[in-house]
């Protein structure tokens, strides 16, 4: 989302109310919204048509929630600074190092939301919470290490994994009627682990260009340090003279 000569973070009124962030926050704000619908559901005393209606009304928030990643990626690479917008002439970026580093936040939020509720409704098994919930500590404690240091891109099979999990967990919204056909280890519960173990490799190889790029980043910043040294030796001699 964020320009990519702009690896800072800046923190002001035209970074954080982008259009693209507004709807970034607007997808926090649904995570509660659907895993509510979603835990209700499963609660007894509702009769089957309350408790579908509770879980599929969860499943559509999620949808509209997942919505507002493509419109705010689309956003934020389009208008730029000086960009016309019919009569308009769009006067600060939309695209942030802020947005990129809240965007991704988001979505683990949306997808590790659902997976809660859908564990606490008996719609899916704990262990995948778990294995998520590594991944993303240590893609934290990775993205701690290298901020405003390097911005290493979102790579392709990182997108595949998360449109793969995506689909695993719309699935799961179904599970009750899957399991009569197919038992409790159905094909909704085979794409989430697809979805997992592809969210894990995607993880090592960003993890790997992450430490790889820091090397270099440090690299150049000795280089640098080095040279600065060396003109200042040059300006001492120089004035002993």
């Amino acid at each position: 989302m964020a320009d990519q000569n702009e690896k800072r973070l800046i923190v002001n009124r035209y970074t954080m109310w982008t259009i693209p962030n507004i709807l970034t926050y607007i997808r926090f704000l649904l995570v509660p919204v659907y895993m509510t619908l979603v835990i209700l559901s499963s609660l007894g005393g509702y009769s089957d048509y309350k408790s579908n209606l509770f879980l599929f009304l969860g499943l559509g928030i999620m949808a509209l929630s997942a919505s507002t990643d493509v419109i705010d990626g689309k956003i934020a690479r389009k208008y730029k600074a000086g960009t016309k917008f019919g009569k308009h002439v769009v006067k600060h970026d939309q695209g942030s190092y802020l947005g990129q580093l809240i965007d991704p936040f988001a979505d683990k939020a949306m997808h590790l939301g659902a997976l809660v509720a859908l564990c606490i409704a008996g719609y899916l098994y704990w262990v995948f919470i778990v294995v998520l919930l590594l991944r993303e500590l240590c893609m934290v404690i990775v993205g701690a290490i290298v901020m405003n240091k390097i911005n290493v891109q979102a790579n392709m099979l990182g997108k595949v994994a998360s449109a793969t999990l995506s689909v695993g967990i719309i699935l799961c919204f179904f599970h009750k009627f899957i399991c009569q056909m197919w038992g409790d280890f159905g094909i909704d519960w085979i794409i989430v682990t697809i979805g997992l173990l592809l969210n894990w490799i995607a993880a090592v190889k960003y993890a790997v260009r992450a430490i790889k790029d820091l090397k270099i980043y440090k690299a150049n910043l000795a280089g640098k340090e080095a040279e600065l040294e060396k003109i200042n030796i040059v300006e001492e001699l120089e004035e002993e003279e």
